[in-house]
């Protein structure tokens, strides 16, 4: 369940980063990992989306993601900050305070786990929206 709710707490913060307003949900944030625009977002495409996100994050290029890249959020309890320090939390697998390329991108994905109901490795349009809509209903 922790790993679960990181996922989702990593793809509100995706979507919360995007300049594009329309694209501030974690559903959004699935639709954009599509990179192909075939329809379906597979593994690798979800992958490369956290890889991104992770880019996003390290403000400073030193491959770790710290709160103190963030010296404003760090110090606020605003919602955006809150999903932060709970990404931060959870994926430092180690507990060093500092959250690695690899505990981000290549952690377990258990969304994309539990979207994919037919185990075929990418998730379809109906997959997609099924969990946006479950996402949504945690609102």
């Amino acid at each position: 369940m922790k790993i679960l709710t990181l996922s989702i707490v990593c793809l509100a913060a995706m979507a919360a980063s995007s300049a594009d307003a329309a694209s501030r949900t974690p559903g959004a944030a699935l639709d954009k990992a599509d990179a192909d625009h075939d329809g379906y977002v597979t593994r690798d495409e979800f992958r490369a989306s956290r890889a991104a996100q992770f880019q996003r994050l390290d403000r400073n290029d030193d491959g770790v993601v710290t709160l103190s890249e963030f010296p404003r959020l760090a110090r606020s309890n605003r919602p955006k900050a809150q999903a932060l320090k709970t990404v931060i939390t959870h994926a430092d697998r180690d507990g060093d305070g500092r959250v690695t390329r690899a505990e981000f991108v290549d952690g377990p994905a258990p969304l994309f786990d539990r979207a994919d109901r037919d185990q075929d490795g990418r998730l379809s349009r109906d997959e997609v929206a099924a969990v946006r809509d479950q996402l949504e209903s945690l609102k």
